[in-house]
């Protein structure tokens, strides 16, 4: 099927400012632009110098792909304006860029013959995450190239997975970063090159990770000594013992070695629970 332009764009919000600015920034090319008001689509095309204004959604449909991004509070009216904009959508394909669409709605543009994916960033530079199927699927592979973007795929439905996973590396992490770099202060290093030293260190295990994967676990194959270990645990602050016993069962625990060492930490662990706090 013939398109008179390849992309086409039905956005809201700082469009500029999201994934979409970024692709046409990497040099993807837009024809129509369309909003909620022409005034708008008017100045998404002047902020992103690329594309042409179109009085109506149903201009897109000169379009063989339809960029989709709106912010959660105008989501709802942009896709009820996509879905009454007289597309006729068999052969043409909708990209969700950087914003979310209920199953329901997804399910019904596949329907009325639409390729659907989604294009999402995830906080590493140059890369993007794409959830999707058949042509939706290759749309948005073509478009991550276009962009000059590395494309992550996901089975379709799991996108929540993969988000647990950036929260438990960024987010989650930097408390345990910090927790580190408090422990180097208290042991003298100077208040400014604690944080280096943490987070150069944290660096060192994940690069030693990224080549070997669990074997470069310090204790993968030599059990580590529990006594010493728990005298280690005893040293650190009262406030972080309970967080140094959780943290090192956990570990123990996720790779399955070391049963007896697991087992004195958790002996520890309920032992400390049940003292009174001041002698944790």
């Amino acid at each position: 099927m013939e398109f008179t332009h390849k992309y086409g764009l039905l956005g809201a919000g700082a469009v500029a400012g999201s994934l979409v600015g970024r692709m046409v920034a990497g040099g993807v090319r837009l024809g129509p632009v369309a909003a909620l008001t022409y005034r708008v689509a008017s100045r998404t095309v002047n902020v992103l110098r690329s594309g042409s204004a179109v009085p109506g959604v149903h201009d897109l449909g000169a379009c063989g792909v339809i960029l989709f991004h709106a912010p959660a509070a105008q989501k709802d009216a942009l896709v009820a304006a996509l879905g009454a904009g007289g597309i006729s959508w068999p052969g043409r394909t909708l990209i969700l860029c950087d914003c979310e669409m209920d199953a329901a709605g997804v399910r019904h543009f596949r329907r009325l013959g639409a390729g659907v994916a989604s294009v999402r960033s995830y906080g590493m530079p140059g890369s993007v995450l794409l959830e999707g199927a058949g042509r939706g699927l290759s749309a948005a592979q073509q478009l991550a190239r276009t962009a000059g973007l590395k494309s992550i795929e996901l089975r379709a439905g799991n996108a929540t997975l993969f988000k647990t996973g950036v929260m438990l590396s960024g987010a989650a992490m930097t408390p345990l970063i910090d927790t580190v770099a408090s422990l180097f202060r208290a042991a003298g290093v100077h208040k400014s090159e604690a944080p280096r030293l943490a987070a150069s260190l944290v660096a060192l295990t994940a690069a030693d990770y990224a080549r070997s994967g669990r074997q470069s676990w310090a204790w993968h194959k030599r059990a580590p000594e529990a006594r010493s270990l728990l005298a280690e645990v005893d040293a650190a602050p009262p406030a972080l013992r309970q967080l140094l016993r959780a943290v090192l069962l956990f570990g123990l625990e996720v790779f399955d070695k070391h049963p007896d060492v697991a087992g004195a930490i958790r002996r520890s662990l309920v032992k400390s629970a049940a003292a009174p706090a001041q002698l944790r």
